[in-house]
């Protein structure tokens, strides 16, 4: 279906991505108050003593960073892989 093609949105009527945030916005503080406590995380090397959110969260932004770097290498393979066949094809 072409973008001109496309019915008109609708005005008015529930706002449901403000909905979606605050939902997810009171889940967040309810998972942080819930997992407060201190935990024991080992190293490589040493000991630490730290809330377990924090390890949560640490956890959670180095496997988004991992996630994005591997798809934005794969995303640029992928468009040298298309812009290779194009030129064979010429």
């Amino acid at each position: 279906m072409s973008r001109d093609s496309r019915p008109p949105r609708r005005s008015g009527g529930s706002n449901w991505k403000a909905i979606a945030a605050i939902a997810g916005g009171v889940l967040l503080l309810w998972f942080i108050i819930a997992n407060a406590q201190q935990v024991e995380v080992t190293w490589w090397v040493t000991d630490t003593s730290t809330s377990l959110i924090v390890v949560i969260l640490v956890s959670a932004l180095l496997g988004a960073g991992i996630t994005y770097v591997f798809t934005r290498l794969r995303s640029r393979d992928d468009a040298r892989r298309d812009d290779d066949d194009e030129e064979m094809r010429r």
